[in-house]
């Protein structure tokens, strides 16, 4: 029977780290499957295409005879369950060993239907530096029917995170630091941007200015206001339209200048509170977005103005939200799948914050700020197939799951909606969830 070795990974960007670890499963596994993924405990700095196209360098820059390693993007799938499946159904007599790093090992019992996943595969741990194997993890594993090997590697202390924060090209490989600077991802380090002005003609003939010179930079703040209307199964954005220049009739988000006083939060607040009203949101900052001519009131001749944008991203119910008619500009809803060309960057500030949203969903409980203070698990249920589509999970697990965590209180009172039995109103319990506040959960 051939053996064969599961790593997933989110390849944010993937490293030498990454490299060492396929070398050894190279020459301890018959095949060695690979593929890049969204890892819902995380907030990914990069689109999965391009955290693909990454593993896929660094898996060609490893050397002969680690011939063995397939890189596999259909097998992409948030859920290992999901993804051992579609192995399974390709490679029915292998022998599976899924690959994780001793910092997944504490997470790894609170995985989706982990006990099933269990059945299918053997779980081979690698030691990390500064990420103890704890007996009692391995035991709770065991507990679980999880059978364990521990592999006789200890992984370099490198990880993505080292890479996004250091910026050390060494941390990479050649053909991965190409691709980072030809895609301008992880803001290119000093060295690479300098290598970048070198080769760039245009660039060059500034590069003495803008290193002499500091920007001076207005602030705004962009809101991407998301509602969630179950009844219709949708969900939508707020996009205001423009009436001056630049990008006149254009559609955007809502945003504004940040006043003197005000701080950013409060902009965001009041930007949002000028367009809807509404009781229950949730309100996170996103990301900043000031790329150099992201606006083009920018004067790129004499380096002017610069726009810095801090986004951020809101979720309402739609049906508990009311748009603020507004004589001087149109403020509409529209379906996140229907979002036509927007005014500056903010096609991209969207998907940014679109994406946040999903993956923020299935391990905050940012659904119980947006929910009324009592509410049926059902409704409950809706919101997330409204978000993350009918597939993510049957109603019976969904709601055993969201249970068992321990944070919603039922109100012993039961309410009649429609056809069917009475449900059940639950309370979100604050008091519950704050021992659970900074550990790895994952809510579906």
């Amino acid at each position: 029977m051939k053996t064969i070795a599961l790593f997933g990974t989110s390849a944010d960007p993937p490293t030498v780290g990454h490299q060492t670890i396929l070398r050894w499963l190279s020459h301890h596994y018959d095949r060695v499957i690979v593929w890049a993924s969204d890892n819902p405990f995380k907030q990914h700095q990069t689109p999965l295409p391009d955290r693909t196209q990454m593993l896929q360098l660094a898996i060609t820059d490893i050397k002969l005879p680690c011939n063995n390693i397939s890189l596999h993007p259909e097998l992409s799938d948030r859920r290992t369950l999901i993804t051992v499946n579609k192995v399974k159904h390709k490679w029915e007599e292998a022998d599976l060993s899924l690959v994780i790093g001793s910092d997944i090992l504490p997470q790894i019992t609170s995985w989706y239907r982990i006990e099933e996943l269990l059945t299918q595969v053997k779980v081979l741990i690698i030691p990390r530096l500064g990420y103890g194997i704890k007996e009692t993890d391995l035991a709770s594993l065991t507990q679980i029917g999880g059978k364990f090997a521990i592999a006789t590697l200890n992984a370099p202390q490198v990880s993505s995170s080292t890479y996004r924060v250091q910026k050390d090209s060494g941390l990479v490989t050649p053909s991965v630091r190409e691709y980072i600077l030809q895609k301008n991802l992880y803001n290119a380090t000093i060295e690479d941007k300098q290598k970048k002005i070198k080769t760039n003609s245009k660039l060059k003939q500034t590069a003495n200015y803008k290193s002499e010179s500091l920007a001076d930079f207005k602030v705004g703040v962009d809101n991407v206001i998301f509602s969630v209307d179950t009844a219709y199964n949708r969900v939508l954005v707020l996009l205001r339209k423009r009436n001056d220049e630049p990008f006149n009739n254009y559609w955007s988000l809502p945003g504004t200048l940040v006043r003197q006083g005000e701080s950013l939060t409060d902009a965001a607040y009041r930007t949002l509170a000028e367009k809807i009203q509404v009781d229950n949101l949730y309100l996170e900052q996103l990301y900043s977005f000031g790329d150099p001519g992201r606006d083009p009131r920018e004067n790129s001749d004499s380096f002017g103005v610069r726009y810095l944008s801090v986004s951020y991203f809101a979720l309402v119910r739609y049906e508990a939200a009311k748009i603020i008619n507004q004589s001087n500009y149109g403020v509409s809803w529209y379906k996140v799948t229907e979002i036509p060309k927007l005014a500056f960057d903010h096609n991209e500030i969207f998907k940014y914050g679109w994406n946040r949203l999903k993956n923020k969903l299935q391990y905050s409980p940012i659904a119980f700020d947006v929910l009324p203070k009592e509410f049926t698990l059902n409704e409950v249920y809706q919101l997330y197939c409204t978000i993350l589509g009918e597939n993510f999970s049957d109603y019976s697990n969904f709601r055993s799951r969201l249970l068992k965590l321990g944070f919603l209180s039922d109100t012993r009172v039961k309410i009649s909606r429609g056809a069917g039995r009475p449900a059940s109103l639950y309370k979100f319990d604050s008091k519950a969830f704050a021992p659970l506040k900074d550990k790895p959960l994952l809510f579906i």
